[in-house]
């Protein structure tokens, strides 16, 4: 891929925030997600967990304790932090802009109305809880509080980013995804989808890197062509193009009125020997891009069947010098290439091209774009559903940016991006506020990536980070806390837990999740 270096005109533009990506990294292995039965069995592991089982036959001991009043606050404080799920209605809360400064729904946060600013203020109980939510995700940042904020942002004090390790620097790094990855504190990232605002979360393994656009285009596709799209929808695509289907024959395609299910070469190519007559093309087709590259995954190997047809028709009469295996390899690769980006390209142009009131229903059916919603711990992410091409001139691979601390529909994040300047552009982080619709991250920078989609990123709320967080917690926890952190799906939600209930008990130091 082609890098593209920032225009020096536009450094201090609103679109600071594009990112570039080469191909130095590999894509992520899998695409993955717990289905019910999976969450259902993760529960039953996470209830017969020795440590699990103790705590909450102590809980039920002490359910007459005098105690368990005190610890009554933990829940009153946690649910006094669950937003109310956005409506349909006409009335959005949004940020506003005061005196040169972007001032978040509940006035408990603020930024400089700027690009790339550095000034960032907050109410000490902000300031407070998103340092517990950071310590308890082992971010490589906390936020120190300063002198009182000017007067217009009375109850705020001044915000900066300090390392959480004095002997490190704030950040080693300031490409876009690897400074998100040291804030949320995890390189363990996973798309978070939503059913719709309020709805369940369900988590998907993510790729993010532009070399593997198919299964970002799962996306697009979906928002274009699916009225009823689900989370559940967009992460089986993607395992489907990503990884091999459990029981699946090595060879599980039909061409030319055959139907192939084996696992062996062999029986594959003579199943063959009628539809494709040239052997060497026959052994290109089924061992270099059917078992070396997609065995076991009977929708891609069909997808490229489906393609294959053409080829046939054009370079299956053979003149001349037959060509080797290898030839036939390298001609289907260069085929295949062309024909997925097209089908790519069609997409994303359907996507793109759709009327936006429908994009945005379909998107906030998955919580994607505009109603992506990130919370500390937890990052944006705005990527390609296409290849880039010449027409796009300075668009971007794709941006993140790590959210440090929310107020309802708006969030700030601390963010930075590849300044081609080695070392010397770790230090220029900046901080943004999103808010919704027009406001949001997917707005500001949808034009910067080609067919753009914005995602909300994060780690998966495992059986042991679950145990953990209710270990950590001052005894006995309440009833509602520790079914909340059963129930919860992202590590971020069982930081959140944490903060809010040792923010109630601040003689309390913060663990680390």
């Amino acid at each position: 891929m082609n890098t593209h270096e920032r225009p020096q005109s536009d450094v201090t533009s609103t679109k600071a925030a594009w990112e570039e990506r080469g191909t130095s990294e590999a894509p992520a292995a899998c695409i993955e997600t717990p289905s019910g039965k999976r969450h259902q069995a993760l529960q039953r592991k996470l209830n017969q967990r020795p440590a699990v089982q103790s705590l909450l036959q102590r809980q039920q001991d002490v359910s007459q304790s005098p105690r368990v009043v005190a610890r009554k606050a933990q829940a009153s404080a946690l649910q006094s932090r669950q937003a109310a799920p956005a409506g349909n209605g006409p009335v959005v809360q949004r940020f506003t802009v005061e005196d040169g400064y972007r001032v978040s729904e509940h006035r408990t946060l603020a930024v400089q109305d700027q690009a790339e600013s550095k000034d960032f203020y907050a109410t000490p109980a902000e300031i407070n809880r998103s340092n517990l939510i950071l310590a308890a995700t082992e971010s490589r940042v906390a936020l120190q509080a300063g002198q009182a904020a000017p007067a217009p942002l009375a109850g705020m004090q001044a915000v900066t980013p300090v390392p959480r390790n004095p002997a490190q620097p704030l950040f080693d790094v300031n490409e876009c995804i690897d400074v998100a990855k040291q804030v949320m504190g995890t390189g363990n990232i996973h798309a978070i989808y939503q059913a719709g605002a309020g709805g369940a979360v369900s988590l998907g393994e993510q790729t993010t890197d532009p070399s593997n656009l198919d299964v970002l285009n799962v996306i697009a596709r979906h928002l274009a062509d699916n009225a009823n799209v689900t989370p559940q929808d967009l992460i089986e695509d993607q395992r489907a193009l990503a990884d091999e289907e459990e029981g699946a024959a090595s060879f599980q395609f039909s061409f030319g009125g055959v139907d192939v299910e084996t696992d062996s070469v062999r029986k594959a190519s003579a199943a063959l020997t009628e539809a494709i007559p040239v052997k060497n093309l026959r052994i290109a087709l089924l061992r270099e891009h059917f078992e070396d590259s997609n065995e076991r995954q009977p929708r891609v190997q069909q997808r490229l069947a489906n393609m294959f047809g053409a080829f046939l028709a054009q370079h299956g009469q053979e003149q001349g010098e037959p060509r080797s295996v290898n030839a036939w390899s390298y001609l289907l690769q260069d085929y295949f290439r062309a024909g997925l980006r097209q089908e790519r390209d069609a997409v994303s142009a359907r996507y793109m091209e759709q009327a936006a009131d429908v994009t945005d229903a379909r998107s906030q059916q998955v919580g994607v774009n505009a109603h992506a919603r990130p919370e500390p711990g937890e990052s944006y992410a705005i990527v390609p559903s296409r290849d880039r091409t010449e027409e796009d001139g300075q668009m971007w691979s794709f941006h993140f940016a790590a959210v440090i601390a929310r107020d309802g529909a708006d969030s700030v994040t601390l963010e930075n991006y590849n300044r081609y300047t080695g070392a010397a552009g770790n230090t220029q982080w900046y901080f943004d506020m999103q808010g919704p619709e027009e406001q949001s991250f997917h707005e500001k920078h949808r034009n910067t990536v080609a067919g753009a989609l914005t995602l909300r990123m994060g780690a998966p709320a495992t059986a042991d980070l679950r145990a953990q967080t209710l270990q950590g917690l001052p005894q006995p926890v309440s009833e509602e806390v520790a079914v909340r952190i059963q129930q919860a799906r992202t590590r971020a939600e069982l930081a959140a837990i944490h903060a809010d209930v040792m923010g109630a008990a601040p003689e309390q130091g913060a663990d680390t999740l």
